[in-house]
């Protein structure tokens, strides 16, 4: 595989490392120990005037058009420097209403998006299971229920939700101010703010949902393959940091007048953290490149979830172990990449699920997979 990246790739990953890691410190996660509920907008507007939010979206909507592929880059920067932003939820998003909302979706939502003034969120928990029977369904233009684990949710100018209608599902722009919203603080193991919605009797407005112009498009599977990428794109930012800081530490830790790194043991766990990171970058950037390319990445899109989890799990607790005693230390930065890891395994489902998703996917179509 040919990992040589376009100029403007190149030139994403350059400006979101040298903005993130000039920007994030370790100083500065404890700085901002006790943010609490919010996220730190003075860096959500230096990512929009920097265009790397507006570049997310096509020319029409004033953006770069840049593609996931070239987001990657992005992403991977929050990763490595554990960026606590709504920032793959909001790409997400707001792709989805650039290439799907209405003009007058597009006209409030997307120009606060693009200048940093505001945020988007999804809440795909639920849609993420097999079964998308157990969504929130509309009754007499009402929906009650609850939804878990929606994260940035507090302030979002909207949150991207799925529902079960008579005519299927569709997804939905929901205000969290509005009435008939409660949101219950839900924090997550990474320190970012997660919420349970709570709707009682919320009105549906039909000028807030998001459907395919000839409804010949999935938009909960257009969503969740997006999501799987991107989620994986991050936590290939965070694994490849905690490998990073790792090899440096055991090269300068020294046990029996040696560095740890000349023990055999540790030199091998270390290096197959190193073939666990470059199997998940492969699969990151091949899903990626085939959303980009307006292919199907169903099955690559899962595969490279999975990969996130297993390398995730595989390198946090490598970079633990190898740590000895400081690995547990919370006052020193390496615990946190550990948190950051295992939060993005479980987040929309962890390797059980993405391989029974795969395996259902195999059974069903002969042509994925091997073919003899």
């Amino acid at each position: 595989m040919d990992f040589t990246k376009t100029e403007m790739h190149a030139s994403v990953d350059a400006l979101a490392d040298q903005i993130f890691r000039g920007q994030v410190s370790d100083d500065y996660h404890k700085s901002h120990r006790d943010q609490g509920e919010g996220f730190d907008r003075d860096l959500w507007r230096v990512l929009a005037d920097a265009g790397l939010l507006a570049g997310t979206l096509s020319e029409a909507s004033g953006g770069s058009d840049m593609n996931l592929l070239e987001v990657t880059g992005l992403l991977e920067a929050q990763g490595a420097v554990l960026a606590k932003l709504p920032l793959w939820q909001s790409i997400i998003a707001s792709q989805l209403i650039d290439t799907f909302g209405s003009a007058d979706q597009k006209a409030a939502l997307l120009p606060a998006y693009s200048s940093g003034d505001s945020h988007l969120s999804l809440a795909f928990t639920e849609a993420a299971r097999a079964d998308l029977e157990d969504l929130l369904k509309v009754e007499n233009q009402s929906v009650t229920g609850q939804l878990n684990d929606v994260a940035f949710a507090q302030q979002a100018s909207a949150i991207v939700l799925p529902l079960q209608t008579d005519d299927g599902t569709v997804l939905y722009l929901l205000d969290p101010s509005q009435d008939g919203v409660t949101l219950l603080l839900q924090m997550a193991s990474n320190d970012e703010p997660h919420y349970q919605l709570q709707l009682n009797n919320l009105p549906i407005n039909p000028a807030n949902i998001v459907a395919s112009p000839n409804g010949d498009v999935d938009l909960v599977e257009w969503v969740l393959q997006r999501s799987y990428t991107a989620l994986a794109a991050v936590q290939l930012g965070v694994v490849q940091e905690a490998i990073k800081r790792t090899a440096n530490y055991v090269n300068e830790r020294h046990q029996f007048n040696k560095p740890l790194s000349s023990f055999q043991a540790v030199s091998h766990r270390a290096a197959n953290g190193y073939i666990d990171y470059s199997s998940l970058r492969a699969c990151v950037y091949l899903a990626a490149w085939r959303l980009s390319e307006g292919k199907d990445a169903s099955a690559e899109a899962r595969t490279a979830k999975w990969w996130a989890c297993e390398a995730g799990h595989r390198i946090a607790h490598t970079a633990q172990h190898l740590h000895g005693g400081l690995g547990a230390d919370i006052d020193y930065p390496i615990h946190r990449y550990f948190l950051w890891a295992k939060q993005l395994e479980y987040t929309l489902g962890g390797a059980q699920q993405q391989l029974a998703a795969l395996g259902k996917a195999l059974a069903d179509n002969d042509s994925l997979g091997f073919v003899i």
